[in-house]
């Protein structure tokens, strides 16, 4: 966990399967000025250690409200990116209270594709037998748009280093927490505070329709809606300024 500081509301970033916070590297300095700012590392994943409980998303959200009490945060708004964003919806189920706003990227509410729990322990199962990230490997280009592919390609290298170097022991823990996670779709409808629902126009893993139908879900709700042209699934690392603008957009909502 590291507080990047700031001034103003809590901003919370939750990361990406099997990356890390470093894939905010590029959002926080355009975030700092306006907010105070704090990245996390998933259980298993980059600092964080390999948790001793059963995997659950439940324990994924809980040591997240955990690590906000250590450093006095009892509210705050919480971007999930992907896997960050079944966290937060998990927060909004069991701790609504502790949400001000949330920025769902890329993700669901749903236990659907690209995460089917079936397939998810399945891979969780060949990384442990193999003791090795290569049955994900593919997923650093995978993450990405064609856009990034053509005018980003230090992008891929980088997501493949993180994959590379990800903790296998960890990985498999946060792939079974993801195939354990329950349909949050009660959670998102009901939420009071502003949503904020941010989608890349070449996301093929969770593409834009997840969007509309997350915007229909919310009904009445205070709800925002951005798709993001040339960027693929992972909106932070594509497109970081203005993912920046749109998170800003949503904490302008806040009351």
């Amino acid at each position: 966990m590291i507080d990047h500081g700031g001034e103003g509301r809590t901003l919370v970033l939750l990361h990406a399967f099997p990356l890390d916070s470093g894939m905010y590297d590029r959002l926080v300095p355009l975030l700092v000025d306006d907010a105070r700012v704090v990245t996390i590392d998933l259980p298993g994943l980059g600092g964080s250690p390999v948790p001793d409980e059963d995997p659950s998303m439940a324990a994924v959200a809980e040591g997240v409200l955990d690590a906000l009490v250590d450093l006095g945060i009892e509210r705050s708004v919480v971007v999930g990116s992907s896997t960050g964003g079944y966290v937060a919806l998990e927060i909004a189920a069991v701790a609504p209270h502790r949400l001000e706003a949330l920025v769902l990227a890329g993700t669901t509410p749903r236990r659907i594709t690209p995460d089917v729990p079936d397939e998810r322990r399945v891979v969780a199962d060949e990384i442990e037998r193999l003791h090795s990230t290569d049955p994900i490997a593919r997923s650093a280009s995978q993450g990405l748009g064609a856009t990034a592919h053509r005018e980003q390609p230090g992008l891929v290298s980088m997501l493949r280093q993180t994959i590379a170097e990800a903790d296998p022991a960890g990985v498999t823990w946060m792939a079974r927490a993801i195939a354990a996670r329950s349909d949050t779709t009660a959670a998102l409808a009901a939420f009071a505070g502003p949503v904020g629902l941010l989608f890349g126009a070449e996301d093929e893993a969770t593409p834009p329709s997840r969007g509309q139908e997350m915007l229909t879900l919310r009904g009445s709700g205070s709800t925002i809606l951005e798709v993001l042209d040339r960027t693929g699934h992972l909106t932070a690392l594509e497109s970081p300024k203005a993912v920046a603008a749109f998170v800003l957009r949503v904490l302008a909502e806040v009351a």
